[in-house]
């Protein structure tokens, strides 16, 4: 497992989509950054609050976007190009395969979170620092990141599972970014209209998140912890079950 993960990382380091995607989430991170220091020149305000940018850091799919275009194309590539059955001659085990590439796409992940955050707070830094006090509780802000990245890392699972689901890279691709959109239709419109108690507005961190808040983030712990280990598990079980049992050489090349 561990050399197929290698490998895997191998794979990501070498492509050009993944570098142009960070570059893309970046740019759109930076965009953020800019347009929370403004806000901030507009109000008045006295100092610059790390808590509140991070909150807006999350405000709608800047990283998002970037990052399911990449890992869409990823999870599909092998089914493109017919490499499963050629990596499995070769002794691989299925079980070996699997883990390998869902841990390299995860550590691809965090390192594509943690530029962007670098960029992020080094941009809000660099703006600020002259003219405003800087208001930050690193705990609070470091914890929220913390279950940013695993509800991002819970996101790359699902897609996982899309692409073991549908396996053809065009359709995986369109269905992930309509899925998104019904996802925001249903932060913004549809939980609102039904005044739902349980509302992925809070608990389905990654995306749209800004009504949690890092202040009251302890009061909604549990069920943001559980609903991330259902997040993280449950996609990575049913794709496993499903790669399992997949035909590979019949579906090679679709």
């Amino acid at each position: 497992m561990i050399q197929t993960m290698q490998s895997e990382l191998f794979r990501i380091r070498k492509s050009r989509l993944f570098w142009a995607c960070l570059v893309l989430a970046a740019f759109f991170v930076f965009a953020l950054a800019l347009t929370f220091y403004h806000n901030s020149v507009n109000g008045m305000l006295p100092v610059i609050s790390l808590v509140s940018f991070t909150e807006f850091l999350f405000s709608d799919y800047s990283l998002i976007f970037p990052l399911t275009l990449f890992l869409c194309l990823y999870f599909t590539e092998d089914f493109h190009t017919g490499t499963y059955s050629i990596t499995l001659s070769k002794g691989t085990s299925r079980v070996h395969l699997f883990f390998g590439k869902l841990l390299a796409s995860w550590i691809g992940v965090l390192f594509f979170l943690f530029v962007c955050f670098g960029v992020a707070y080094l941009s809000i830094l660099i703006m600020g620092a002259s003219r405003y006090d800087i208001e930050y509780s690193f705990s609070a802000i470091g914890a929220f990141l913390l279950f940013q990245c695993l509800c991002f890392l819970g996101y790359t699972a699902f897609l996982n599972l899309l692409s073991y689901l549908l396996r053809h890279r065009i359709i995986v691709t369109i269905t992930a970014f309509f899925m998104l959109g019904v996802l925001y239709l249903y932060l913004t419109k549809i939980s609102t209209a039904l005044d739902m108690d349980y509302s992925l507005y809070k608990y389905w961190v990654v995306g749209l998140s800004h009504s949690l808040q890092i202040n009251t983030f302890g009061e909604d712990l549990i069920p943001i912890c559980l609903t991330l280990v259902v997040y993280l598990f449950l996609p990575t079980a049913i794709s496993l079950s499903l790669f399992l049992r997949l035909d590979l050489r019949g579906l090679e090349r679709r």
